[in-house]
């Protein structure tokens, strides 16, 4: 499967930086494959975390007393 990618410059923090590094040094890859499996990780558990729709609750409030499609303002 062909993949196309795009490079692109990213500015990380010291600590980030040495811990991908690290993680790529024991897995024998390089560090653009671990970015982009961690940001999809990421991004994958971020959309299973968004709330689901709620329920709201509705009422029969009864026959309405005027007429609804009367949309003469003046009587």
């Amino acid at each position: 499967m062909l993949v196309c990618m795009k490079r692109t410059t990213l500015v990380l923090e010291e600590g980030i930086l040495d811990g991908i590094r690290a993680k790529a040094h024991a897995e024998g890859k390089d560090m653009s494959e671990v970015v982009n499996e961690l940001l999809r990780r990421g991004l994958l558990q971020k959309i299973k975390e968004q709330p689901k729709p709620m329920d709201l609750p509705y009422f029969s409030m009864g026959k309405p007393r005027v007429n609804l499609a009367d949309r003469d303002l003046s009587g």
